[in-house]
């Protein structure tokens, strides 16, 4: 187990951080680089997203990476970093996936509608996000042990329909269509160089999102689906590195 343990931190450290780095880096680009064209409706949800994607990269995987890397975790102490670095970790993937689904549909939508129903949908994490012993092994964790029918709705609805159901349908479609459309446009020619680039910005993420966060959710309903039954020290040692890796 210590072994595992040993790979999962040097997973997370040395994957993580050019993921943080890089995504960064990538996303204070693209701030740059369409602030001049945010009155253009697509352009103004990849501005969006990329506010957004920022705010995750520091909010989520930097602190994973302190946590899962180098041991350092304040959601085993702190209620309120209990609380909130769920709740607003959720409600960012949550909206980075909707601007993206958004500029997919190639239709402007007020933003602020999107921010404002994820971060509703989140805030019972505030309320029900406690420090509480884990009935495995005794240490105290972030979690919801107490509430179950909110548990189980999180475990069972929210996080496969939201997260990887919902977007994958609405990306897998909308991304057809697009190709399609864009098809077309080409061969009456009446496409501007700055409507292809966004359009291929968002082609080029389609896949990327598909790919990084189905593996994630059907590996995660396993885990939950198989919670209660009797499983060998390697086996748990083996599913605890693919976890982390998904």
């Amino acid at each position: 187990m210590s072994s595992s343990r040993q790979l999962i931190s040097s997973i997370t450290i040395y994957l993580g951080l050019p993921i943080f780095i890089c995504g960064t880096l990538g996303n204070l680009l693209n701030i740059r680089l369409l602030w001049r064209t945010r009155h253009n409706p697509c352009a103004f949800l990849f501005l969006a997203l990329s506010f957004i994607n920022c705010f995750i990269l520091v909010y989520g995987l930097f602190t994973r990476i302190l946590n899962v890397g180098f041991y350092f975790d304040w959601s085993s102490t702190n209620i309120i970093w209990c609380k909130t670095r769920t709740a607003f970790s959720q409600a960012g993937y949550y909206i980075s996936f909707t601007c993206t689904c958004l500029a997919s549909i190639d239709r402007f939508l007020a933003v602020i509608l999107t921010i404002i129903f994820w971060l509703s949908l989140s805030i019972p994490h505030l309320v029900y996000l406690e420090l509480l012993p884990s009935p495995s092994t005794g240490l105290i964790s972030c979690s919801l042990g107490r509430y179950d029918t909110f548990s189980n709705y999180v475990k069972y609805f929210s996080f496969p329909v939201y997260y990887g159901l919902l977007p994958s349908i609405i990306l897998t479609i909308t991304g057809l269509l697009t190709y399609r459309n864009t098809n077309k446009l080409q061969i009456i020619r009446q496409r501007q160089i700055f409507q292809k680039q966004l359009t291929s910005m968002m082609l080029i993420q389609i896949p990327i999102i598909l790919v990084s966060t189905v593996p994630y959710v059907i590996f995660t309903e396993y885990s939950l689906s198989t919670a209660s039954m009797t499983k060998s020290a390697n086996q748990k040692a083996i599913e605890l590195v693919i976890s982390n890796i998904v």
